[in-house]
């Protein structure tokens, strides 16, 4: 019996016995329905007085339960293996590099400029009172137990603040760790430049250290994306390095892009099965309490059934009803922009890769509005599963296919990524015409989003019908890929189904492709960048290499570079993007990788 039937069993009883109404319980079920995504809720057993933190006596108890649960099993793939043993902290390295955060030469101040400004690069000093911070955020990563840290910002300080390791393989693998911090952790009230979350990421295997905060610079000029810039992080007093500071998709992200506090958020978490993508699984609420990822505590059933009632009208509605229907509850014309982003830069772990790895916020007027997060599989980084087809029989034989229990994607194991390749390693630029947590209380990353980014490798439940059956994607993803696929994209499909919206979204990809691939516009905001952060990379600990950095920026044919200028000429001579060609072209409808479908009408 799965949880959420447990629950729904227990609410009956309890109706009987307390009168309680049915629906306040079935949120209760929904909620422990949610709570596989959940951190392991250790803080509230250990806080012994009830003070709403833990110290350092609680949080050794809470520690050695930690440390004897087994491994966390990611979504969809294996528990992780034995922990690997790492190389030596800077911390404990005797010339590691200092900050002092009151020398004015090693850390400007910075006054009067905002977080995330995107000329500055500001440094975070984080100073825990313990040594062994870094073991204990190592062992409370996955619990919902935050480290008490005093932060201060370009030598100012600001605060205590709630301190935990993020992240999933970007976890795992790398020893520079990425950071979730709750700047309200103990004080509800404490802010830095109105935000109460940071999220500091590591640009795990990307050299450049430039595709997530690149991304989401391009990606805000055409819709609400989060803010981001660089940060230098200094731990201790020792320096750990440049970061990626990318805002949380939160309530005060909502407030900044629609003047609102309220609507109900859920994160839409990686997953190869593709089952988030606003496919429609019938009424029944779990079957989607286990797709999306509840992060407004305050959400009840009835905004469930209004996210149900979304994916229903984007399965069953008539092509010829459409374009009256879904504006009623989608932002049509963001969406479209929305799709031209993933599909221009190619995001290897995004709604047409995927169909998952991005936010679904619903606003209190009831229109569904969809946000792009964890964008350093952009710019063609990533060798992931790309958008599959219809397939074969056995989905073996053509892109996509019918995929079922048990097996990843073809082509990749089923503990990692596809053989031969590791974080770092050049993206391949594969050819799609042949291939297819949270408690109650809403703390953004804090002791809710942090430390589940799951940038997990598949495994588990394997790809769904039309899903994502082989590698894909890449340079030459085509414009209107995905436009037959109702059932796996829905969203791509109905919306390339009207022609109007289709017109709108050629164009919009075009002018992406023609202005933001231009190189003549992408070099001053990468050199702006490299100028703002190289020295400091070349002294981050974890890094450290000029050549690789220059090499991932204006190198061979694993450099943004070149991946600008391939996928601008791949994009601009593709014939569905001709202004002079009719808007019905039917030259590449079907999957990004199903070439026989670019020969048949998408056009219902």
């Amino acid at each position: 019996m799965t949880p959420y039937r447990h629950a729904l069993l227990l609410a009956s009883v309890i109706t009987a016995a307390t009168g309680v109404t049915l629906g306040s319980v079935v949120s209760l079920a929904a909620q422990e329905q949610g709570r596989r995504f959940s951190d392991v809720e250790l803080h509230d057993r250990f806080d012994a007085n009830a003070d709403g933190r833990l110290d350092r006596a609680e949080r050794d108890l809470a520690r050695k339960e930690a440390e004897s649960r087994p491994p966390r099993r990611r979504r969809g793939g294996p528990a992780r293996a034995e922990e690997r043993p790492e190389s030596p902290r800077p911390e404990t390295i005797p010339d590691a590099l200092k900050i002092d955060p009151d020398d004015l030469r090693q850390t400007p101040r910075h006054e009067g400029t905002g977080l995330y400004d995107r000329d500055v690069l500001h440094t975070i000093f984080l100073r825990f009172e313990a040594d062994d911070w870094h073991d204990e955020m190592v062992a409370f990563h996955g619990t919902d137990v935050e480290v008490p840290a005093t932060l201060l910002l370009d030598g100012r300080p600001i605060g205590e603040v709630g301190v935990s390791y993020r992240g999933n393989t970007s976890f795992d693998m790398p020893a520079k760790k990425s950071f979730g911090i709750s700047i309200d952790a103990y004080d509800d009230d404490l802010r830095i430049d109105e935000r109460r979350t940071l999220n500091l990421l590591n640009a795990n295997g990307d050299q450049s250290m430039m595709r997530e905060v690149l991304f989401s610079n391009i990606a805000s000029d055409h819709i609400p994306a989060p803010e981001a810039n660089f940060v230098r992080v200094v731990v201790n007093g020792t320096y750990l390095g440049v970061y990626g500071n990318v805002e949380q998709i939160n309530k005060d992200f909502t407030k900044r892009h629609h003047d609102t506090r309220g609507g109900v958020r859920w994160k839409v978490p990686p997953d190869f099965s593709g089952g988030g993508a606003l496919a429609y699984h019938g009424p029944d609420r779990e079957e989607y309490a286990d797709k999306y990822e509840l992060k407004t505590g305050s959400a009840g059933p009835e905004d469930w059934d209004a996210l149900i009632e979304l994916c229903r009208i984007l399965k069953e509605t008539p092509d010829e009803e459409m374009e009256e229907t879904l504006p009623k509850h989608l932002d049509v014309s963001e969406a479209i922009r929305f799709l031209a982003l993933d599909n221009a830069f190619v995001d290897s772990d995004g709604y047409y890769s995927r169909g998952s790895d991005y936010y679904v916020y619903m606003d209190p007027d009831g229109i569904f509005h969809l946000i792009h997060y964890d964008n350093n599989e952009t710019f063609g980084r990533g060798r992931r599963s790309g958008p599959g087809g219809r397939g074969g029989p056995d989905g073996r034989d053509a892109p996509g296919g019918r995929g079922g229990r048990g097996g990843p994607p073809q082509g990749l194991r089923p503990d990692g990524p596809p053989p031969g390749f590791e974080p770092g390693e050049p993206p391949a630029d594969l050819d799609a015409d042949r291939r297819g947590r949270n408690r109650s209380r809403d703390r953004g990353m804090g002791r809710g989003d942090r430390g589940r980014d799951r940038n997990q490798r598949p495994g588990g439940r394997g790809p769904g019908r039309g899903g994502p059956g082989r590698q894909g994607g890449g340079m030459t993803q085509a414009p209107l890929a995905l436009a037959d696929e109702s059932d796996t994209r829905p969203v791509i499909a109905r919306i390339l189904a009207v022609d109007a919206w289709r017109a709108e979204y050629i164009e919009t990809l075009r002018t992406i492709a023609e202005n933001d691939l231009d190189w003549a516009n992408l070099k001053p905001r990468i050199d702006a960048y490299r100028t703002l952060i190289e020295k400091d990379v070349i002294r981050d600990p974890f890094h450290g290499d000029r050549t690789g950095f220059r090499d991932a920026l204006f190198g061979g044919e694993a450099s943004i570079k070149a991946f600008a200028a391939e996928r601008r000429r791949f994009l601009l001579d593709h014939p569905s993007l001709d202004p002079d060609r009719q808007k019905s072209s039917t030259s590449d409808s079907g999957s990004a990788g199903d070439s026989k479908a670019a020969d048949r009408s998408s056009i219902r």
